[in-house]
């Protein structure tokens, strides 16, 4: 299920990104990554705060921290201004 969203997600980032004029393998790859981090860092939290035996609980701060770091990765994208096709770059 994770998967899934991860790829969902990051056809997401990739349509944004290229409205931005940004490279967009550099944001899908950026994405990933941060996704991984966020599943590992709430994983670990969660294996500190819950146990070993609750695995459910762990999941979903697990996600949680994840989706976070989509939406931090999401709002800082979208804080670049769009690209114009009309200027002209020297």
């Amino acid at each position: 299920m994770d998967i899934i969203l991860l790829i969902y997600l990051a056809f997401k980032i990739g349509k944004l990104a290229a409205k931005k004029g940004e490279r967009k393998s550099r944001w899908i790859t950026m994405l990933v990554l941060a996704w991984i981090s966020g599943e590992l860092i709430g994983g670990t939290i969660g294996l500190i705060i819950f146990g070993k035996d609750n695995l459910f609980s762990i999941a979903l701060i697990a996600l949680g921290v994840a989706g976070t770091f989509y939406f931090k990765i999401n709002d800082f994208l979208q804080s670049k201004p769009d690209k114009n096709n009309d200027e002209i770059k020297i």
